[in-house]
């Protein structure tokens, strides 16, 4: 008994069998990045969290230096208009009093 195979019929055989490997690590390589994928979301969302925690701690210093700078314009302008020193002395106090609640509840 005699089997001919034509080698047309020998390289599409190839070629198929190569096409079912290949198709075979595909879904291997996307069935591994699809948990990537995942914790790669999760990873985002984080960061998210940590970029609006910045934000709003950015924004409160902001503000409080912007208190501070007007607690300092007091103290000068009531130095310059002769105005009561012990008065000055408080605002300046308050003012880096609220600093200082400002750096604490940061460090927490």
């Amino acid at each position: 008994m005699t089997i001919t195979v034509s080698l047309i019929d020998a390289l599409l055989a190839i070629l198929i069998v190569l096409a079912i490997i290949l198709l075979y690590q595909l879904i291997v390589l996307i069935k591994n990045l699809i948990p990537s994928a995942r914790s790669m979301a999760k990873i985002m969302d984080d960061t998210s969290h940590i970029t609006d925690a910045a934000k709003t701690g950015t924004e409160e210093a902001h503000r409080l230096v912007n208190n501070l700078s007007g607690s300092l314009s007091d103290v000068i302008g009531t130095l310059h208009n002769n105005k009561s020193t012990v008065a000055a002395v408080t605002n300046l106090t308050n003012a880096l009093t609220n600093l200082a609640k400002l750096a604490k509840s940061k460090k927490k």
